[in-house]
Order: structure tokens, then sequence, then C-alpha cells
């Protein structure tokens, strides 16, 4: 069992943090289109996970993973990365500003806290591991964001990032497809502040914030007819719907079409592209 950290609260939740795009508020993310309130939020993280997961399972043993190591996890989301590190004999701490979907790993030997990691520190050297996963996009400083993550490193330790980036679905054949990916993308650039672009700067910020050994890979996830992928972005559109139809950024009959052409069994195209990262700190 971990020792219980207690991080530190800085910034008042609205101030806009020098460099940032927009003025922080997590309730800007954790009460919009991504609320844990919502009926199929929990579906759509159940269907994330089985698409990325084996991907991050294989780079931290790659990054040699060890039982004892301290991990933290941040933006656990539906908990599957934390509970898969503490079966490993990590020591792991797992974070989220709503850990609605987090409490029950207390019961697996994982500390889970709620957690702001733009406002709220840990002190310096705490993980040998610090991972996150489809989080640093939707900051308003991300590059500010991984160097505070590098700040909590141990000596040694490894910070390992993996981000999305919505390039491979802009100009995709599918026209249906295509249309409301667009609006997908403006509509979280409006209503979040995401950057959904910024991952194609890794492992830059990495090297910036001061970290050595510095690797990434990239892939291209891919959507079949009615697949993992295709599912949850039905959720994921469905989520956002009302808003982006009351925004003048689609309309209801572009969804519609849209499923149609992701359901059909022959239907095949990108999804995002998925930028991984990591390096070390110096010891």
């Amino acid at each position: 069992m971990n020792e219980p950290l207690t991080p530190a609260l800085t910034p008042p939740r609205t101030e806009r943090l020098p460099g940032a795009r927009w003025a922080w508020n997590p309730d800007r993310y954790s009460e919009g289109m991504f609320s844990h309130a919502l009926g199929t939020e929990r579906r759509r993280l159940d269907l994330l996970e089985s698409v990325l997961d084996e991907h991050t399972r294989n780079r931290f043993l790659s990054l040699g993973l060890k039982p004892g190591d301290r991990v933290l996890d941040v933006g656990g989301g539906g908990g599957s990365v934390a509970r898969w590190l503490a079966g490993r004999g990590a020591r792991v701490t797992v974070t989220d500003l709503d850990t609605t979907f987090l409490d029950d790993l207390a019961d697996a030997g994982v500390e889970v806290l709620r957690h702001n990691m733009l406002t709220e520190d840990f002190p310096p050297g705490s993980f040998d591991f610090i991972h996150t996963r489809y989080v640093l996009v939707h900051l308003p400083d991300p590059d500010r964001a991984v160097a505070r993550l590098a700040g909590w490193l141990a000596p040694g330790g490894t910070l390992l990032l993996e981000e999305p980036s919505s390039f491979p679905v802009l100009d995709s054949p599918h026209p249906a497809y295509r249309t409301v990916m667009r609006a997908f993308r403006t509509h979280l650039e409006q209503s979040v502040g995401s950057d959904t672009a910024w991952a194609r700067s890794l492992p830059v910020p990495l090297r910036r914030a001061g970290l050595t050994e510095v690797g990434m890979d990239a892939r291209f996830q891919q959507i079949h007819g009615d697949d993992a992928e295709s599912r949850w972005w039905r959720l994921s559109l469905e989520q956002s719907r009302v808003d982006m139809v009351a925004a003048g950024l689609v309309e209801e009959a572009d969804f519609e079409a849209a499923y149609r052409e992701m359901s059909q069994p022959d239907f095949h195209d990108l999804s995002l592209a998925v930028l991984t990262a990591w390096g070390r700190a110096a010891g």
C-alpha cells in the first residue's frame, strides 16, 4: 500500500496561468462533454481502454517497469491502467478531477486522489514513473504541464505520455465521417479548450523539461465498421451532439449520415494519431 500523498493547493481554480491559452477552470472539462455524470461516459471510457491498453502496457514493460516502482497515473479515467500497474506489483497513485470511476481501486491497493495536476503539487522525487494518456491536449498549457510532471520524478524516473492528434480524420475520403469529425474537433477546441494539434510537438516538450534518453513512437488508430473504435467515436459524438448542432457546427442529418457510414461492414478509415513519448530524469 502506498504511503498517503498530500498534494498542496497552489493557484485558484480560474487563474490564468503564465503562457496559458485560456484561464484554467476544471469544470470546463469535468462538467462538459466528458462529465462522469453522463450515462454513457463509463461505457465510452471502457471502449477507449479496450483499444489503447495493450500499447500502453507494452510501452511500460519496454521502459523497465518493475515491482515496487512508485507510479503516478494522471487522469486515470476508467482505471484500467492503474489496476494493471498494481497487478504488476507497482505502488500506484491514480488521480483525476473526478474519481467516480476510480474509487474502487483502493481495494486493489491503489492510492486514489482527486487532484488537479495544474494547480496541485507532489514533492520532487515522488515517483519512478509518471504516465498520462489523452490528458495533456485538453489543458491550457500542455508544455507547462510536462515540466510540472517532470519535476515530480525521482532521479532516473521515467515520464511516459500518450496523446492524440486529430489530423488523420480531417481529410477522410468518407464525406459524412469527415464532416462530423471536423465539427467535433472545432467543438472540442471551443468548449473544452483542447489543442488537437499539440501532440504533434512531441517529444520536444520532454527535452525542454530537461529529460534525457527521450524517445517516441507514433501510430494511427484504425476504424472499421461497428468495431470498438467506431462505437467509442459514436458515444463521443452523441455526448456532444446537442451542443454541436446548437453551435451551428453541424446538422442533425450529418450525424445520421456519419453513423450509417461508420456502421457499414466495409467501412475502413483512419481514426486519431496517437503519439507516445518518454524521457528520463537525470540521475
